[in-house]
């Protein structure tokens, strides 16, 4: 084992899997990795699972966090490495995958603070869509899994991971959706997305929830449901009034707000 091989050894938790893992990417996955991230409760494991119904593409399934943790290292190869990517190579091993696929997509929905470093970890070989959905909305979404918090995501949670990805969207690496316009107009935004990730538009994305190698998850608390409005401005209803409330007394949070285009009172 040379030194190389030594420090990244040590700097993984788990490298019997990270080798395993490294293989099957190798071999399996030759396309250029895709990263869905967002604010938390923005709508990652729908579009997730959308992009799981391509031909082309494995959704790994769990959020992994593997690139939400980075340790330096002496060597020009990687000036930063994911010190979990174990937790992906994982996901290949003990869940199985789709063999017609050529590339995966991950979706953990922190990583969107950490893009720059995916991207120069991966040479600039990585695509990116960035998740946006109206703070509002975001701050009053329950996560299923947590009965203890009624509410899940912060005005500020919301603004910092919002920023992140904002910053970035003129990088050709990125690409920008709102969650509303997915859900209104599906058809014409999967297309930009396909378009954007250089995949052709397939039928299965038309029965997404039949073709998917997702079929159901956590964050959305079971089944996957077909796309739908329901959850547009949500905000509104009389139950929130106090935490939409609470938001719009961040004013870097509603100046976001306006940025992004959402009306705004």
């Amino acid at each position: 084992m040379n030194r190389f091989e030594d420090v990244i050894k040590r700097m993984t938790i788990n490298p019997v899997i990270r080798n395993i893992g490294r293989v099957i990417d190798k071999k399996h996955f030759p396309g250029i990795p895709i990263f869905v991230t967002a604010s938390p409760r923005s709508g990652t494991t729908l579009l997730l699972s959308i992009l799981g119904a391509h031909p082309n593409i494995y959704a790994v399934p769990e959020q992994t966090y593997a690139f939400s943790r980075w340790t330096r290292t002496p060597f020009r190869r990687y000036r930063e490495y994911p010190y979990r990517i174990d937790r992906l190579y994982r996901e290949f091993i003990l869940k199985g995958f789709d063999r017609s696929a050529n590339r995966w997509c991950e979706k953990t929905p922190r990583h969107v603070e950490y893009i720059e470093k995916i991207v120069e970890f991966y040479g600039g070989s990585v695509q990116i869509i960035h998740l946006i959905r109206d703070g509002r909305d975001v701050v009053v979404s329950s996560h299923p899994t947590h009965t203890g918090r009624h509410y899940w995501v912060s005005a500020n949670r919301w603004l910092k991971s919002v920023q992140a990805g904002w910053s970035l969207r003129e990088k050709p690496y990125l690409h920008t959706v709102f969650y509303e316009d997915l859900v209104r107009d599906y058809r014409s935004e999967i297309r930009e997305i396909c378009d954007f990730l250089n995949e052709p538009y397939t039928k299965s994305l038309e029965n997404w929830i039949d073709t998917t190698n997702i079929r159901e998850s956590i964050h959305i608390g079971g089944k996957l449901q077909p796309v739908h409005t329901g959850a547009v401005g949500k905000w509104k209803r009389p139950e929130h009034r106090e935490r939409v409330a609470e938001f719009m007394t961040d004013p870097d949070a509603v100046a976001m707000l306006r940025e992004l285009g959402y009306s705004v009172p």
